[in-house]
């Protein structure tokens, strides 16, 4: 019988690396990277597969007494009976080696190794694994490929260890910095400047990466002057204050006014935002910059979600500091179409994210990170208002009766800037009386159907008219939900959250924090960006949107997974069709100028969010009526290397058309679902090929079925029995089977089609199920003997099992 991974990790590839010398703590050592469970979007909350993720050695150059070994290569075991080629086209995909940021990938089964060149792109082997490359080789190669000598001191912060505050970082964390300070050396050694683009998905915790780096970089003697951590809302600065401060103490302060001076003056780590600086100053001057810092002021520049304010004053800062090493955070690097009218300074530097810091050195996608276990997975339920294909003429609408939703005087013809209405225009520029109302009530009972009313949620509204009606909307329906219920409503179950004060943002904390108050925020754009609440179960788009950057930040407020509640997955609720927009590409138009810092506005990616003040009037139309239906279900996924929603229906197809490359028949089907390691075989190729087979069994509402029959039925059109069914057939077509054996062989064997009825094909699989006490009481697997060989016994009766 061939080993399994683990032992053949252990007989076959362990006893090999040491010979190379990948475990000699003098030259290169061998790091396990062990990411957690995948998630996958089933139930409410969504789950964690069963058993561990993925496992990848790292091997890694350890030069002279350094604080920590430098990863080069990646890895992959296969078992003893797979071909060892099989983990190449994952690194040729997704490529492991841009993941794990290392210059080449192998692939073993103990036996024959191939190898992956992260540099030249091409594939070669497989070779006898007797001849992998030794570490001096490898070490060699490794210098000769990159460019950098690494036992010159300035590649001494690729080998710095993290910080003892945030010591357990994630793989990608470390591969992010060592891409980053990889330019930095290489930018360095040409005489270049250093400008560096950091993009990971929303959760995947940039604020940590960016400390760490600081962190390595003090420690490698790199930070002869301050570093300055620059961001554009207060939000984002507490939260790297707390983080940076974990790290450096008081050598981490928050820029401003103290006692006539800077309060940072003499820290380390100069945290401040855009505002602070006065560099949304209107003449241009940067008040507080220009007084207490001088040119070339700080050793690095770390601009947080650099994306924001691609056309705000920030050049200032970078330009002031020419010498400075400047690296961007983002999630959605952008590419921006050029003003024909921009300032000479915006597009020298602001025009392009990309243009100025360069191609991201390291990205990581919300995709991958669902794949690893870090990030919550996602289901997106689509749905439309019918009355948002109409389009309404200004004589429609004043004939239906238009009034001010403000003060409900009658609007006059001249009231109404455009001649047509559509249904982007409505809940912003036009009100239609029963729209909200009919949204509100179809999203309340989405959410008691998925999870119950008491779920944290995020709504994006078209303004705060609308995010106030909604509110009010949704704590009636939540008021009646209670009085059927005979509970007691609890606090601000739904509430408006702006920015300003006594507009709700002083409930963000409590919603972030407590399980008993605070439930649904109705916002424009305020947590849009910088607001981390793990434990939100859905976020909802009530507004239309055209900006994939915006959507793509929106969205982001729902990827934290949540280990106390068990959240796993977020629901993405979409009225509007805006998940249109997942996989396009990152681009805007030039936003218009102006803006704080503190959100709840337009921050410019020209979808006019935050309108107020004492605008055009603002109309609310009776009639006519409104129903919500459906609009598809979807499974975010990934095609053609792009997130995309995939709708239920193509999902299943896949699923299936999988299975049935493996079993083109059902008696083929049911001899391999008998057999255990095949059966594993073929739900670990799913898996491995990102696809639930149980999302798809509860949206089908199939939970009842084991995937026997769940795959029985849509592959095959076999009559689907559910559980309880099929194991009561189990025992009611094989009595005269029973009868010609010992009793206790009976019992034994009629326990199975108990234990399926509770727990499907898994529950005959487990170590538990000879811990039952009606099977144990007969004599278990001993009670077996009389009728054979045990393993063949319970073989024949799954036969039975699934042969009825």
């Amino acid at each position: 019988m061939s080993m399994n991974e683990a032992e053949t990790r252990y007989h076959l590839i362990d006893p090999l690396l040491r010979a190379k010398g990948y475990v000699s703590r003098a030259h290169i050592t061998l790091e396990t990277i062990l990411t957690p469970s995948p998630v996958e979007p089933t139930g409410a909350k969504g789950r964690r597969r069963k058993g561990p993720g993925r496992t990848d050695y790292l091997l890694c150059v350890q030069i002279r007494v350094m604080p920590k070994p430098l990863p080069i290569a990646v890895l992959e075991a296969k078992r003893e009976s797979e071909d060892p080629l099989a983990g190449m086209q994952q690194a040729k995909g997704y490529a492991d080696g841009e993941r794990f940021d290392v210059n080449y990938v192998f692939a073993t089964n103990g036996h024959r190794y191939g190898e992956f060149d992260c540099v030249t792109r091409l594939q070669v082997g497989p070779f006898p694994f007797s001849d992998f490359p030794p570490h001096d080789r490898l070490l060699a190669r490794y210098a000769k490929d990159s460019g950098i000598d690494l036992t010159q001191p300035e590649a001494a912060i690729l080998f710095q260890a993290d910080s003892p505050a945030w010591a357990l970082s994630r793989y990608y964390q470390d591969a992010a910095i060592r891409a980053a300070f990889t330019k930095i050396i290489l930018c360095q050694q040409h005489n270049e400047s250093a400008r560096v683009l950091l993009a990971l998905a929303t959760g995947a915790g940039k604020t940590i990466i960016a400390t760490n780096l600081l962190w390595r970089m003090s420690q490698a003697g790199r930070l002869p002057k301050p570093a300055l951590f620059l961001c554009d809302r207060d939000e984002l600065r507490e939260q790297a204050y707390t983080k940076l401060k974990a790290a450096f103490g008081d050598n981490a302060r928050i820029v401003g006014t103290e006692r006539g001076d800077n309060a940072a003056r003499n820290a380390r780590i100069h945290i401040a935002t855009y505002q602070t600086l006065g560099l949304d100053d209107d003449d241009g001057f940067a008040s507080f910059l220009s007084e207490h810092y001088g040119d070339n002021a700080f050793s690095v520049i770390i601009i947080d979600e650099c994306h924001r304010s691609a056309w705000g004053r920030w050049s200032e800062v970078l330009r002031r500091n020419p010498d400075a090493i400047h690296i961007g955070l983002t999630a959605t690097p952008r590419q921006l179409h050029e003003a024909k009218n921009a300032p000479a300074e915006d597009r020298e530097i602001t025009a392009n994210t990309r243009q100025y810091f360069g191609e991201p050195v390291y990205e990581y996608t919300l995709i991958q990170a669902q794949e690893d276990g870090y990030l919550a997975a996602c289901e997106i339920v689509k749905r439309k208002a019918s009355i948002d294909s109409a389009t309404f003429t200004r004589a429609e609408i004043l004939k239906a009766g238009v009034r001010d939703i403000k003060t409900g005087k009658p609007l006059t013809e001249a009231d109404l800037t455009k001649a047509q209405y559509t249904g982007k225009d409505f809940d912003d520029e036009l009100f239609i009386e029963l729209r909200t109302p009919k949204m509100c009530e179809d999203l309340f009972q989405l959410l008691c159907q998925n999870g119950g009313p008491e779920q944290k949620v995020i709504i994006f509204c078209t303004r705060e008219i609308h995010a106030d009606r909604v509110a009010q909307h949704l704590n009636n329906l939540y008021t009646r939900w209670c009085q059927k219920q005979g509970q007691t409503p609890k606090d601000h179950y739904a509430f408006k959250c702006m920015g300003g004060p006594n507009k709700g943002a002083d409930l963000i904390e409590p919603m972030r924090g407590s399980g008993e108050r605070a439930f649904i925020a109705c916002t424009v754009d305020l947590l849009e960006a910088g607001v981390d609440i793990e434990r939100l179960n859905a976020v909802v788009f009530f507004r239309y949107l055209q900006s994939p950057i915006k959507f793509y930040q929106m969205v982001g407020r729902g990827t934290r997974i949540h280990e106390e509640t068990q959240k796993y997955k977020f629901w993405l609720y979409d009225y509007t069709d805006v998940t249109s927009l997942f996989g396009t590409d990152l681009i805007t138009k030039p936003p218009r100028h102006g803006g704080g810092g503190k959100g709840g506005g337009d921050d410019g990616d020209g979808d006019g969010g935050g309108v107020g003040g004492d605008g055009p009037a603002v109309g609310e139309m009776r009639g006519p009526y409104v129903s919500v239906s459906g609009d598809g279900r979807f499974i975010l996924g990934l095609r053609d290397g792009r997130d995309a929603r995939i709708p239920v229906d193509e999902y299943r197809r896949e699923v299936i058309q999988r299975v049935l490359s493996e079993a083109q028949n059902l008696d083929d089907f049911r001899a391999l679902w008998i057999e255990t390691q095949k059966r594993r075989q073929l739900i670990d190729h799913l898996l491995g090929d990102n696809f639930s087979p149980e999302a798809i069994r509860e949206i089908d509402r199939m939970n009842d079925f084991d995937l026997y029959d769940f795959f029985g039925h849509h592959g095959y059109h076999a009559r689907a029995l559910k559980r309880p069914e099929r194991g009561a057939l189990f025992i009611d077509h094989n009595q005269s089977w029973f009868n010609g054996m010992d009793d206790k062989a009976a019992i034994v064997l009629k326990g199975l089609g108990h234990q399926f009825a509770q727990g499907g094909t898994e529950a005959l699989e487990t170590p538990a199920l000879w811990e039952v006490p009606e099977i144990r009481q007969a004599g278990g697997l001993d009670a077996l003997r009389g009728l054979g060989a045990p393993a063949r016994v319970i073989h024949e009766a799954k036969g039975r099992l699934f042969g009825v």
